[in-house]
């Protein structure tokens, strides 16, 4: 391939300001058929697990062939790491600071929205959608502008893999199509869709977890590398269609991904929390036919936001500009530079769910400054797996920032509503590995609020937010690494009442593993320890008198429950496994007093009433032994 750059003398920096104002290529006239369009965005994908990206083990041959009849950028960036908002972004030319959409669930694309889609309608295009993951289900308004939208994601996941999988059903994925069908589904729109068409195509296969298909998971260990691996072949089957309809020489191609996969190379496994390389890197492939460029390399920084405006171009469209994003196609040509030198990033996942701060970052060919509570940055041509923070002027970084964020707070207004997702979708997407119901404001703040740091720095809280999810899912070894490796590297308690917090959280989940293990004396060392780094948990007090009752402790249950009801006498929970421990121990009128209190003074929607009310009237009859059998099994 050969490395397409233009003229350095050319290359003045174009900043974020700049871009608002309107500085776009100019367009050409529209023909009267356009050349199809097909996007592909192949979800959690890292161009460095690719061949065509410089992997020397990956099986890639249909995107390596690709990226040689076509233009493969080394830098693409996404803005934010979370599927939905990623693909509003590539949607609208927009990043989520700006249309608003900033995480999956809690949030919808507005009506009031431009996309792609719409766009290309308008232009007498027939579009069409395939997608395979429940977060860019049509309720979220991410469908608008197409003629065909299949969300539809019956009979559902696919186990390929048994043994990779833990016991607990729940956790798995509750909708999510492979690529084999997402492929299929493509080929048979476009086997009936008119010209000019737009398709895109979703595919999911390499989001967690990974579970390949044969051959492709005996192939390598390497599991998230098989998912790539089996994903091209998908894309091989839909690029063949192509060329045997005789498509595909008349077809502009992008192949992107919506973000990375953070693989635990900063803890971070998965995605959303960090703005590292590992999850905001992603390819970017363009094949456009009679565009010249075939088997360029372009080692300019891009954005996923500057698709939306290149593919227009590509198209014809007359004005060939969308949202924020500028057209890549002089750069590709040799002809212009890049629309901007400057991305910016954000994350605002450990805000919305952990009690942490939002992650902001602004990201050059060669540098990249994270604002955080302990701000980073790196010299990414000298250390470009960004481990090594440099010390600098934090405040001077903070302020270039600052006017990024204004930059895009400012050319107009969000096109964003609150999503408010009900429980079958909530508890589907958890399954996903998302979380929702986060109550987060829909709409970006000002300047200010943006830019103001509060809460738990993510790099401190990586560990056991990691850790809890992978209890959730089942993985209890795993948590257990990750919570060993917080306990002898994240800074201590002392008086800093977030990491007390976060301190106390992690005990609470390692406790959590010994309650499965069903080794009760551990877990309730735990859940002490995490009620005295913080007395306020209650979900650690009435945790660790239940398992004292399962270690068969009864009398340090009942001293225990006591103390802590001298200082929270409305500790619900605590009372009723406190007084499930005086049943235990013979003394049935303690016990009932304790329930009576519940059921006298509780809430009457508290989980300890309901508990109470089960457990009152059967202490003290022929009934009691088999009712505090039944509670020993509970744990």
């Amino acid at each position: 391939m050969n490395r397409c750059r233009p003229d350095r003398s050319r290359l003045a920096t174009a900043t974020m300001v700049a871009l608002l104002a309107g500085v776009l290529a100019p367009g050409c006239s529209t023909p009267p058929e356009g050349p199809g369009v097909l996007l592909v965005t192949l979800d959690t994908t890292r161009p460095d697990r690719i061949g065509a990206y410089g992997h020397p083990d990956a099986h890639t041959p249909h995107l390596d062939a690709l990226a040689r009849s076509g233009t493969l950028f080394e830098l693409g960036i996404a803005d934010v790491p979370v599927t939905l908002p990623s693909h509003t972004t590539l949607m609208t030319g927009i990043p989520a600071l700006g249309h608003g959409v900033r995480y999956n669930a809690d949030f919808k694309v507005a009506e009031s929205a431009v996309t792609l889609a719409e766009k290309l309608r308008d232009a007498g295009y027939a579009t069409g959608a395939v997608i395979s993951a429940l977060v860019l289900d049509s309720k979220f308004g991410i469908a608008q502008g197409f003629d065909h939208y299949d969300d539809d994601l019956t009979p559902g996941y696919v186990k390929h893999d048994e043994s990779l999988y833990p016991d607990q059903t729940h956790w798995l994925p509750k909708a999510d199509r492979r690529a084999a069908e997402a492929v299929d589904r493509s080929i048979a729109w476009l086997a009936g869709a008119p010209r000019p068409f737009f398709l895109w195509t979703h595919i999911y296969d390499p989001h967690f977890p990974f579970d390949p298909p044969p051959p492709w998971s005996a192939r390598t260990a390497d599991l998230y590398l098989a998912e790539i691996e089996y994903t091209d072949h998908q894309l091989g089957r839909l690029m063949k269609r192509l060329a045997a309809s005789a498509l595909s020489e008349e077809t502009v191609i992008v192949v992107t991904a919506d973000h990375g996969e953070g693989l635990d190379q900063h803890r971070e496994d998965g995605h959303g929390i960090f703005l590292y390389d590992d999850t905001i890197r992603v390819p970017l492939v363009i094949h456009a036919p009679g565009a010249d460029c075939a088997g360029r390399v372009i080692p300019d920084q891009v954005r996923t936001m500057d698709v939306a405006a290149t593919v227009l171009e590509l198209a014809g469209a007359a004005e060939p500009s969308l949202g924020l994003g500028g057209s890549l196609v002089p750069l590709m040509r040799g002809i212009g530079p890049a629309p901007d030198s400057v991305a910016y990033c954000e994350s605002i996942k450990t805000k919305l769910f952990y009690g942490g701060s939002g992650l902001k970052a602004i990201r050059t060919r060669n540098a990249k400054f994270v604002w955080a509570p302990r701000p980073e940055l790196y010299d990414l041509a000298r250390d470009p797996g960004e481990t090594r923070s440099l010390p600098d002027d934090a405040d001077r970084m903070r302020r270039f920032l600052a006017t990024q964020v204004a930059a895009i707070l400012s050319a107009g207004e969000a096109t964003v509503e609150a999503a408010n997702p009900d429980a079958e979708t909530l508890e589907a997407l958890a399954s996903l590995g998302y979380l929702g119901g986060s109550g987060g404001t829909a709409r970006p703040g000002t300047t200010e609020e943006e830019m103001h740091l509060t809460g738990y720095d993510p790099k401190d809280l990586v560990d056991v937010s990691m850790a809890a999810r992978e209890i959730q899912n089942g993985f209890f070894d795993r948590g257990e690494r990750k919570l060993r490796r917080f306990f002898r590297t994240a800074p201590t308690p002392r008086d800093d009442r977030h990491m007390t917090r976060l301190w106390a959280a992690a005990h609470q989940n390692y406790a959590k593993i010994w309650m499965v293990r069903k080794d009760y004396a551990a877990a309730a060392k735990e859940y002490r320890l995490a009620c005295e780094t913080d007395p306020t948990y209650d979900a650690a007090r009435w945790s660790l008198i239940f398992a004292l009752n399962l270690a068969r402790d009864e009398e340090a249950a009942v001293r225990e429950g006591g103390r802590i009801l001298e200082e929270w006498p409305r500790s619900w929970r605590v009372r009723f496994h406190r007084g499930i421990a005086l049943a235990e121990m013979g003394n049935t009128d303690e016990a009932t007093a304790e329930l009576d209190r519940i059921l006298r003074d509780a809430p009457q929607s508290h989980d300890a009433r309901k508990l109470a009310a089960y457990y009152r009237p059967r202490l003290g009859t022929p009934s009691e032994a088999e009712a505090l059998a039944a509670y020993r099994q509970g744990g």
